[in-house]
């Protein structure tokens, strides 16, 4: 496979209303970006080695599972497409092929599918898969593609019911400070830290209630190539070498089992080997020390204590509220939010 797979879609498809796993996308993604946009090709092999090189995060040790639940799963999966005049549903792919023993997969797209993905339907958007490589999150990678189409503008208004839509949540968070914090500040932050543009949101009011909200972009001036093992983090260890119980309780770290404390002192262990100085220290890393220091008195790091890295934290303007980034409204949002103008920059 070519090192810079691109990945291209019709801007119709980029808004349409789909459910799928982190997985599921990520193996689309890995297969239109190794096809020619120009060709009629629907017929995608791929190996379990194909799929860590591009998503680099994944455990080698786990992806043949976790690509066979994903292939299984994506068969099932539909795609709704609407416009004016009519509202239109089809599957993903036509049928899939475990190759045994070879650690080979290959799908099918429908005929329905691929004018969507050649070129022939309507306007498209295209960005390389690296870019996306190391988002941990489906809304993350769906809310870079709704940025990307308007990059060269420079910024895209969406009404949250049309984000919500096309998201597919919601009947999770009707309520628009659960969204905002579960959904949309998460990916913020990830599409800053990982991708090659850098974002800003303004809130945009009808009345006290958030209508819409107007996406600011930009491109990074040098965008790292993050598959640069010098510049990237090692990933964490899988969770499931630890048990059953590596779950975080997020009222209080101090709490959370045996299981997720001997998970968070080795990844302790492997913040610590990695950075030098809390400065470099990424933000969502930032976290992660506070959440894992939090899980034992006697864990340690040469950076600093939990309330150092809270104090950096907070010169970003972030804080943490029950172990999630928060983003910390300035007094100028404050001061608009009570005066209910038009719109409030976040």
């Amino acid at each position: 496979m070519e090192k810079d797979l691109v990945v291209v879609k019709a801007n119709s498809l980029i808004e349409a209303s789909y459910r799928l796993s982190i997985d599921e996308v990520r193996i689309l993604a890995l297969t239109i970006g190794t096809m020619d946009p120009k060709s009629n090709q629907q017929v995608f092999d791929f190996t379990v080695a194909d799929f860590v090189r591009e998503f680099p995060e994944i455990s080698f040790d786990n992806a043949y599972k976790q690509i066979q639940t994903a292939v299984k799963r994506i068969y099932e999966r539909s795609v709704k497409t609407e416009d004016n005049e009519r509202v239109t549903e089809f599957r993903w792919v036509s049928s899939r092929t475990y190759f045994k023993k070879e650690g080979r997969f290959r799908i099918v797209m429908t005929n329905e599918v691929m004018p969507y993905l050649t070129q022939l339907k309507g306007q498209f958007t295209q960005y390389q898969l690296r870019h996306i490589a190391y988002f941990n999150s489906v809304h993350v990678i769906r809310i870079y593609e709704l940025i990307t189409q308007y990059c060269s503008i420079g910024n895209r208004e969406i009404t949250v019911e049309d984000l919500k839509k096309w998201l597919q949540v919601e009947e999770n968070y009707s309520r628009w400070n659960n969204f905002k914090a579960r959904v949309l500040d998460p990916a913020i932050i990830e599409i800053n830290e990982k991708s090659d543009l850098l974002i800003e949101v303004e809130q945009i009011k009808r009345g006290r209630a958030i209508h819409a909200l107007n996406f600011v972009i930009g491109r990074k001036k040098q965008v790292v190539k993050i598959s640069d093992e010098t510049a990237k983090r090692p990933a964490f260890p899988h969770k499931n070498k630890y048990g059953k119980y590596v779950t975080l309780d997020r009222q209080n770290p101090r709490n959370s089992p045996a299981e997720y404390g001997n998970y968070a002192k080795d990844c302790l262990a492997i913040l610590n080997e990695f950075y030098q100085d809390i400065s470099d220290v990424t933000t969502e890393d930032l976290r992660n020390f506070w959440v894992f220091l939090s899980c034992s008195q006697s864990f340690r790091s040469t950076l600093g204590k939990r309330s150092d890295f809270i104090e950096e934290l907070k010169k970003r303007g972030y804080k943490i509220v029950e172990c999630e980034l928060v983003k910390i409204a300035s007094k100028q949002t404050d001061l608009v939010d009570k005066n209910a103008l038009n719109v409030t920059k976040i």
